[in-house]
C-alpha cells in the first residue's frame, strides 16, 4: 500500500526519508540521479566504489545492494523493469561541467547527441549536482558532500579494452520503467530528475508501507 507519491519535475530534485523496511519506487522515462545517506548519521553515505567492489560488478539490478563507504548495506533493489543497465561510472551533470568541459564533452559524446538532434552542448542553469545539493540542504549536507550517484535508467556503453564510455540509445519504455528499492536502514534519499540536455522528463516517486 502506497503511503506517499511525489512527482519530481524535470531538472529538479527532492529529498525523502525512507524508514527501514519500506519500499521506494522510482518510475520514469529518463535518468534519475539517486543518492542515499544514513538518516541517523549523514556522514555515512552511498559509495559507488564499495557498491561495485563488494559485489564484483559495475551494474546493479534486482537482488543487488547499494552499499555505503562504511561497507554497510543501505538499500536492496527488489525489482527492476528497465531493459538497459544503470550507470555507476559517469557521476552527475552540473552547470560547471557543461561550461568548463562543453566542447570536449561534445567531442566525446557527440555522436549519440547528434542522433538526438543536438549540434552543441548547452549549459543548463543548474544540473543534477545543484538539484541534489538544494534538495539536501535542509538536512545540513554540504554541496561538496553529495556523493556520486547511481544513475537509474542511464545506460552507458563501456569498452572492455580501452575503458572508454559512451551514451547508449537505450531508453525506458514508453510510459516509464521502475526500480523498487527496500531500505535496510532509515535512509535519507536524494533524487534529481536529470535535465539530460533538454530531453529529461519528470519522475514519480512512491514510498510503500511494509
Amino acid at each position: 500500500m502506497a503511503s506517499s507519491e511525489t512527482v519530481i519535475p524535470k531538472n529538479s530534485g527532492k529529498a525523502f526519508i525512507v524508514k527501514k523496511g519500506r519500499i521506494m519506487r522510482v518510475h520514469g522515462e529518463s535518468t534519475a540521479d539517486f543518492v542515499v545517506f544514513n538518516a541517523r548519521d549523514v556522514d555515512e553515505r552511498f559509495d559507488q566504489a564499495r557498491t561495485k567492489v563488494d559485489q564484483g560488478k559495475i551494474y546493479v539490478t534486482t537482488g543487488d545492494l547499494l552499499i555505503s563507504k562504511f561497507n554497510t548495506v543501505m538499500m536492496t533493489i527488489v525489482e527492476d523493469t528497465y531493459e538497459g543497465t544503470h550507470d555507476m561510472e559517469k557521476g552527475m551533470c552540473s552547470t560547471s561541467f557543461y561550461k568548463k568541459w562543453g566542447d570536449q564533452i561534445f567531442e566525446i559524446y557527440g555522436e549519440t547527441w547528434k542522433k538526438l538532434g543536438r549540434e552543441k552542448v548547452v549549459a543548463p542553469k543548474h544540473g543534477c549536482w545543484e538539484n541534489l545539493a538544494a534538495a539536501l540542504k535542509s538536512y545540513k549536507i554540504k554541496k561538496a558532500d553529495v556523493p556520486s550517484p547511481l544513475n537509474i535508467f542511464q545506460t552507458m556503453v563501456i569498452d572492455g579494452v580501452t575503458g572508454s564510455m559512451r551514451y547508449a540509445m537505450t531508453r525506458p519504455r514508453p510510459g516509464g520503467d521502475h526500480m523498487d528499492l527496500r531500505a535496510e536502514m532509515d535512509c535519507l534519499v536524494g533524487i534529481s530528475a536529470c535535465p539530460e540536455g533538454g530531453r529529461g522528463k519528470p519522475l514519480t516517486i512512491t514510498i510503500y508501507d511494509k
